[in-house]
């Protein structure tokens, strides 16, 4: 069952969920004009400055190895074949 929800969302549509995205950015701000696009860049930059050094590189560098190590996992999960 884990596996199934996990190759689930690694096969979803990645590229039509970008599409997506871009499509409701693009029309609420087509919608409510570009002061609205300022708006949610300032959002992000208020969030970004609440934590300039956040995260530290030593928690980025563990992140990116967890990331690497469940890729691989991933990887050998997708060629094992249950009996």
């Amino acid at each position: 069952m884990i596996t199934r929800g996990i190759r689930e969302f690694v096969a979803r549509d990645w590229d039509a969920a970008r599409e997506n995205k871009d499509a409701y950015w693009g029309a609420r701000i087509a919608r409510l004009g570009p002061v609205e696009g300022l708006r949610i860049a300032d959002e992000l930059r208020q969030q970004a400055a609440l934590h300039p050094s956040w995260p530290p590189a030593d928690d980025r560098q563990a992140d990116l190895l967890s990331h690497a190590r469940l890729a691989e996992l991933l990887r050998r999960a997708g060629t094992t074949r249950r009996p």
